[in-house]
């Protein structure tokens, strides 16, 4: 069973990789030998999140996240985060935003995972869960190694006798560029030894990369016929059905 983990937004969208943070809250419910079922975080604001406060658990006050847990085993619920109370706390304690909304969703999967704070006790081991999670989130998605690595990573995964185009690679990285994927393949110099440049192509099919491959860019095509994928004037053909999408591959 595949996790479902979903992000809406209540207020206006901001920077946010929903892809690494998705990851990152399975593996975590995964270290607790749990499963994750469907969650929805939904990013609030201040208004929104104290309306809920008052009608479900009778408070009447701001607070930066309430938990509404469905299931325990596999895990499934919501979480309502305030923004406003997050930035606001970011700048109390003097950290970083995206950091502390990290916390922030974490304290409500830990409460999922059955993790308490009502005594001194329970506030301690959710703060130690919270800070041991918050590490292994740095320690496995902030790695410092270059972009290049990661691009030829993904490239790595493209199975024969399929193709994938800058822009997806880009848009699983969290890139922002396709033109950055297109740099990293040029560093290659046609070298298709270990990492299968010649199975990335534009958005249109287009063989734009055909040149580095040598054999006045004959190369490619020829390298793509060979593992069954059909060409023609530059141009893999029926590209739907030979297009390769990281997503649901890696």
């Amino acid at each position: 069973m595949k996790a479902k983990i979903e992000f809406e937004y209540q207020v206006d969208p901001f920077e946010f990789n929903a892809r690494k943070a998705s990851q990152w809250i399975e593996k975590i419910i995964k270290q607790y030998e749990k499963k994750a079922d469907s969650i929805a975080i939904v990013f609030c604001d201040d208004p929104y999140l104290l309306e809920l406060n008052k009608k479900f658990l009778q408070h009447d006050y701001y607070t930066d996240i309430i938990s509404f847990p469905f299931s325990t085993e596999p895990i499934a619920g919501e979480l309502y985060i305030s923004i406003d109370r997050v930035r606001e706390n970011a700048k109390k304690f003097k950290v970083d935003e995206s950091l502390e909304l990290l916390r922030v969703i974490i304290h409500g999967i830990l409460h999922f995972i059955g993790f308490n704070d009502k005594s001194d006790s329970d506030k301690a081991a959710m703060q130690v869960a919270e800070d041991q999670a918050l590490k292994f989130y740095k320690d496995e998605f902030l790695k410092t190694e270059h972009y290049f690595d990661q691009v030829y990573d993904v490239v790595r995964c493209i199975p024969k006798g399929r193709v994938c185009n800058y822009g997806t690679i880009a848009n699983y990285l969290s890139l922002g560029s396709a033109r950055m994927v297109g740099w990293a393949l040029n560093q290659l110099k046609g070298n298709v030894h270990d990492i299968p440049a010649h199975r990335v192509v534009n958005v249109k099919g287009e063989l734009s990369g055909r040149l580095m491959f040598g054999e006045a860019g004959k190369r490619m095509a020829r390298l793509l016929r060979a593992e069954g994928v059909p060409v023609k004037n530059d141009k893999v053909q029926n590209l739907d059905q030979y297009h390769w999408d990281p997503e649901d591959g890696i």
